[in-house]
This record gives structure tokens, C-alpha cells and sequence, in this order.
């Protein structure tokens, strides 16, 4: 595809066949497309969430205003098929953070088509997750100190800063960011970058190197990264989606990381109009892949990147790089070959992996959150071997859950044994029937050839201590087993028939 003219077809042909994104065909079937139906939807609710906030603290001054700002992938026009809706609820001082919490949670439950609703407030970005029509949506909340607030407001004005709350600020990152995006792209450059950031989102969860807890980029970080390319040759005649994406790949195969990636001429300062350094700041002084976010406060895109992930990634451009540089095949085959899904159990042949148990189901869903967030300090841990060559996570977990009727059943599913193994276990013991929860996180490793005894315990010892230091009252059911699988034995986990919730 080294001739970059005439090809784009190619790969909107692509993402619509492969049911990447949606057809002309489906957005026209009716006047709203399913997400624009999520959107009228929730702020359908929002006079009903105001009235409840007004009783509750007798205001009787009017409407209390308010608004809901979509953004990330859905509110630049890249998302991809399946993608969660980010939106963030807007308000005047008039309405706090717990009114956020106590009432709008009860708002969206009058509507049958809101369900699975979930408060997350001990976060960096607080959240309301919830899924409307088969849509999952996370709304965060600002509270702004002024009295008043539109859908017009300018987000990238600093004054909105002042004062307001430090977790506030944090929400409004994404926003302003997401605004600061839209200013930079030409108009008759829109539907090249949101197809293109389509095309790199697809191909990021394809290669599965789309996770940002665990280690890898998330969708904002992916958008920096093509806005950055974009930004660099906006003045290129005749600009295509093909040059654009081939572009992107060649560019960040040989980025020299850890040089810093800004969209500004310098680290935006804010209010006071102070100029910062990059290496004062605590968050970039040892980051691996320092991607910096364009509005004040400035944060790290790529926190959680460590050696062994920014080596995938930089492994996956060059690979990239090579398949669409290949005049000698068709467009379709390379576009097959570059968004190829990866298989794991043909690369590695051991996995280091982290089985967490419980008892009760809510453990079990804290700690699918938790543990992404931990994953990568165990791979630096991992990474101070010097017999491993490739140390690579991978993003989806393997959830299980079990009947048990003895105590020795429930250790033996503990530590990864199969339904039919831990029930040989069960013969002699004492009966305490219950049932037990599994989460699996895999990270394949390969070994040094002249590695002769590979030997972790240090590294597992520390990362055990580290997860028990994660604990808290609520959680006394949680159990750990951390330990190495050969490549069959993961296999048996992820592909067994009598396993439930496959989910890998």
C-alpha cells in the first residue's frame, strides 16, 4: 500500500464489513443513530434529576442549570462498534457531588431501558456506569462555581478551573481535551481523522494492546498519538486516510521514547500563566511513554506503560509499518494481515498467571477493576529478571465461577486445578458446600535461550505481599494464587468445556 492515493475505499469498506462501525444503511433506518437515542435519553431525565436536588435542598430560585457533554471516541465521531459512550454531567454550583451520587442513580432507574446501573466513586474520575439499550455509558459529574452553565461554553477557558474541585478538574480533563482535538482538525479534514482513528482503535483491539490499566494505551492516548501525526503534516496536499494511518505507524516505530509527546508548543501553565517543566512534574519523571495531555493541568496519557508493554507496542508499529509498506499484495490482504487478531498460545508457550478468588460476587467485581491497576507493577517486577527476553499481558481476563461442597475442592479450583481434578479432592473431605468465584490474568513470558532454570519466586513473593497490602475490610474472602502455566494448561483454562464465563 505504498501508493497512498485511491486507497482509501479500502479501509472504509473494510470497517464496515467487518461490522467495525455502522452502515449507511443502519444510520439511516431512522432519525436518531442508537447513540444519539442514549443521549436524548439521558437528558430526557436531567429536569427529573434537577427537581429531586431542588426539594431536597429547598431551592426554589428556577431551573437549576445543567448539561450533559459527550467526548471521548463518540464525541469526536471515532468510535467503533460496541465502544462505551463517555459523557460528563455538567452543573452550576447549585448541585454537589452527592447530590450527583444520591439522586441520578434513582433518576435512571425509573427508565426500563437504563439498567445495570453502578455507583464507582473511589476513583481518579468518579463515575456512574450504566447500559442503555445494550449501550454501556459512564457519566462523570463537575461542579462549577458559577451560577450558571450552557452547552456553549467555551471548556478550554481556564477561568472554569478556578477554585472548583481538585476531582472536578480531573473530570473535566477528557472534556476539554476532546475540545481542544475538534479545534485542531481542518473541516475538510473531519472525516479522514475519525475514520483513520476508527481504523488505529480497531487495529489496537485487534493486536489486544488496547488496555490502559494493565499496561497499554487507552482510546484517549490512541487519539493524542494520530492527533500529534495529524497535527505534523495538516498541510499535506491531498491528505488521505491511507497516508494518514501509514504515516501514524512509521512515525511511532521510531519515536525515541522517553522524549516527550506534546501537542503544544509548551506545557500549558493555566491560570497563573507559569511555565512548568516536564521533569518537575511527579507523574513524568520516570514515565516510560510520557504522552502528554494538551490542557491544563497537563497529566500523563500513558501512566501504567512500563519497558515490557512499550516494547509490544513498538514491536505491533513496526509490524504494522512493514505490512502496509508492501506494494506486492492487494489492498484487501494487507488490510486482513494488518488487522489480524492475535493468538497468544502460538507465541508463548508459559504464562505467568494470577488466579484471584472469592466468595462473594461483589469481591469479585472489585477486584476485576482492581487488578488490571497492579498488573503493571508486577511486570516491572518481572522485568528485573534477566532470563526473560518478552514479558506481554494480556487484556482480557478469564472468569470462572463454581459450586463447591467441600473446603479441599475449593483451594484445589484455587489454584487453577480443573472442575474434574479438584473434585478428586473431594472425596474424604469435610462438607462445606459454596460457591467460588475465579478471575485468570494471564502474562505470556519468553524465556533467554541460555536461560537454564528460570527461577521467580522473589518476584512472585513481592507481588503477593503487594495485593495483600490492597486489601480491605471488605474483601477478607479474597484469595491469590500467582504462579506459572505452561501454555496447554492456559489453553485447558480459557477452552474447557466444563468452565463457565469464558471470557477471553
Amino acid at each position: 500500500m505504498s501508493d497512498t492515493q485511491n486507497l482509501d475505499n479500502y479501509w472504509i469498506n473494510y470497517l464496515k464489513e467487518n461490522d467495525v462501525i455502522e452502515t449507511e444503511d443502519e444510520v439511516s433506518k431512522s432519525i436518531r443513530t442508537d447513540r444519539e437515542k442514549v443521549i436524548f435519553l439521558l437528558n430526557s431525565v436531567l429536569s427529573v434529576f434537577t427537581s429531586a436536588v431542588a426539594d431536597e435542598n429547598n431551592y426554589r430560585g428556577g431551573e437549576i442549570p445543567c448539561f450533559l457533554k459527550p467526548f471521548g471516541s463518540y464525541g469526536l465521531g471515532g468510535y467503533i462498534r460496541n465502544a462505551d459512550i463517555d459523557v460528563v454531567l455538567i452543573c452550576s454550583q447549585l448541585i454537589k457531588r452527592r447530590d450527583f451520587f444520591r439522586f441520578f442513580p434513582d433518576t435512571l432507574r425509573q427508565l426500563a431501558t437504563i439498567r445495570e446501573i453502578e455507583t464507582i466513586k473511589n476513583a481518579n474520575v468518579p463515575i456512574i456506569k450504566c447500559v442503555v439499550d445494550n449501550i454501556s455509558v459512564d457519566i462523570s459529574f463537575v461542579r462549577l462555581r458559577e451560577n450558571h452553565c450552557d452547552k456553549n461554553m467555551d471548556l478550554l477557558d481556564d477561568r472554569y478551573l478556578k477554585d472548583i474541585h481538585e476531582t472536578c478538574r480531573a473530570s473535566l480533563d477528557g472534556p476539554r481535551v476532546n475540545s481542544f482535538t475538534k479545534k485542531q482538525i481542518r473541516e475538510r479534514h473531519v472525516y479522514i481523522f475519525q475514520r483513520s482513528l476508527q481504523c488505529i482503535k480497531h487495529w489496537a483491539t485487534r493486536r489486544q494492546i488496547y488496555n490502559k490499566p494493565i499496561g497499554y494505551l487507552n482510546g484517549s492516548a490512541w487519539t493524542l498519538l494520530l492527533l500529534k501525526t495529524y497535527m505534523d503534516m495538516r498541510d499535506t496536499p491531498n491528505l488521505s486516510i491511507t497516508l494518514l494511518t501509514c504515516t501514524f505507524f512509521n512515525k511511532w516505530r521510531d519515536w525515541a521514547w522517553p522524549a516527550p509527546v506534546l501537542l503544544t508548543g509548551e506545557i500549558p501553565g493555566g491560570e497563573h500563566g507559569r511555565r512548568i517543566e516536564l521533569r518537575h512534574l511527579p507523574e513524568f519523571q520516570d514515565a516510560v511513554m510520557p504522552i502528554v495531555t494538551p490542557c491544563y493541568p497537563v497529566s500523563s496519557a500513558a501512566p501504567n506503560v512500563t519497558k515490557s508493554t512499550l516494547k509490544i507496542m513498538t514491536r505491533e508499529f513496526e509490524r504494522a509499518a512493514v505490512i502496509l509498506d508492501d506494494a506486492s499484495t492487494e489492498p484487501k490482504e494487507t488490510l486482513k494481515k494488518l488487522f489480524n487478531n492475535i493468538e497468544y498460545f502460538k507465541k508463548y508457550q508459559n504464562f505467568m498467571t494470577i488466579i484471584t478468588s472469592s466468595t462473594l460476587q461483589s469481591s469479585h467485581e472489585t477486584w476485576q477493576r482492581k487488578m488490571p491497576n497492579v498488573i503493571p507493577q508486577f511486570l516491572q517486577m518481572l522485568e528485573k529478571s534477566p532470563d526473560l527476553r518478552c514479558i506481554q499481558p494480556v487484556t482480557k481476563p478469564k472468569l470462572e465461577s463454581h459450586n463447591y461442597r467441600t473446603n479441599e475442592e475449593r483451594k484445589a479450583l484455587e489454584m487453577g486445578m480443573s472442575v474434574a481434578e479438584a473434585k478428586q479432592l473431594d472425596l474424604n473431605g469435610q462438607l462445606n458446600p459454596g460457591m467460588v468465584y475465579l478471575s485468570f490474568f494471564f502474562i505470556g513470558i519468553q524465556v533467554e535461550s541460555s536461560c537454564r532454570f528460570l527461577n521467580l519466586s522473589e518476584q512472585v513473593d513481592s507481588f503477593e505481599k503487594l495485593l495483600h497490602s490492597r486489601r480491605t475490610k471488605y474483601d477478607d474472602d479474597v484469595r491469590w494464587h500467582v504462579t506459572a502455566f505452561s501454555r496447554k494448561k492456559v489453553k485447558d483454562i480459557i477452552f474447557c468445556n466444563n468452565r463457565k464465563h469464558m471470557a477471553l
